[in-house]
């Protein structure tokens, strides 16, 4: 499971050549020599993984689907990151903390 606030990244490593003309994007991780290939939605999820938060890209990946008003997207997406990072394609940390206010 992973916290709103965890930022996401693609592995610096990774080599990535989009195939739109069949809606595939083919993904190489060098540090752990594999290929993989990306469905629209996880390719989609990949572009999003740019630094933003687990929140952040909920939003951005919601506006791009067009889901509707109250549509739950979460367990789709979760599931998507998940897999995302369980393979080294993507990399999360957590979010920096928030400077103090001063009193």
């Amino acid at each position: 499971m992973f916290c709103p606030h965890d930022c996401f990244n693609r592995h610096p490593s990774l080599r990535v050549r989009p195939v739109p003309e069949l809606e595939r994007c083919l993904v190489f991780t060098p540090e752990q020599p594999r290929l993989y290939t990306l469905n629209a939605s996880a390719w989609l999820v990949l572009e999003l993984c740019d630094g933003r938060t687990l929140a952040g890209i909920e939003a951005a990946y919601r506006d791009a689907i067009g889901a509707a008003p109250g549509q739950a997207v979460a367990p789709e997406l979760h599931a998507i990151v998940g897999d995302l990072a369980g393979k080294g394609i993507v990399t999360r940390s957590p979010a920096a903390a928030a400077p103090p206010v001063p009193a």
